[in-house]
């Protein structure tokens, strides 16, 4: 019984430490990002405020300025390819989606994003295809999964 208690005791000591650690080192790609230089940082934030103006033209310079600077930053891809579906250049965003998701195939927000782009371009089942990806990485619900599935059955009612 006293082994018992201590394997007992000595698993919630790990448990403990390996969850610290694991919140102290743990990122999600949709809210956090690790930028390579200060030029990166600023290049990142002026896309930022280009989104929140709209002005998807000069959202798309500044991204694309943070994707040459950092070309491993998955969130600077997908707001790039965000910038240009907004811009009307699919076929841009469709190549910068997926090069986010070459680098994190888990990021939620770029598969929402894909699939929203896909359905612009009118391929239903394209975006089907990212909501079941959503679905098995969002175990517990996401609100990607939620506003894909909303632009998916909107797409439905409004195509028929």
């Amino acid at each position: 019984m006293k082994n018992l208690i201590n394997l007992a005791s000595a698993l919630l000591i790990v448990a403990g430490s390996a969850g610290a650690a694991l919140a102290a080192g743990s990122s999600s790609t949709t809210e956090t990002n690790t930028y390579s230089s200060d030029a990166t940082t600023q290049a990142f934030r002026d896309g930022e405020a280009a989104v929140e103006a709209q002005n998807w033209q000069q959202a798309i310079i500044h991204f694309q300025q943070a994707v040459d600077l950092d070309p491993g930053d998955a969130d600077a891809f997908n707001i790039l390819a965000y910038s240009q579906r907004k811009n009307g250049d699919l076929d841009s965003a469709f190549t910068n989606y997926n090069k986010a998701l070459a680098i994190d195939p888990d990021h939620e927000q770029a598969l929402e994003y894909l699939g929203e782009a896909y359905l612009q371009a009118g391929d239903l089942d394209g975006a089907m295809k990212q909501l079941e990806t959503l679905d098995s990485i969002c175990w517990m619900g996401c609100q990607s999964y939620d506003e894909l599935e909303s632009a998916i059955a909107e797409f439905k009612t409004d195509n028929g």
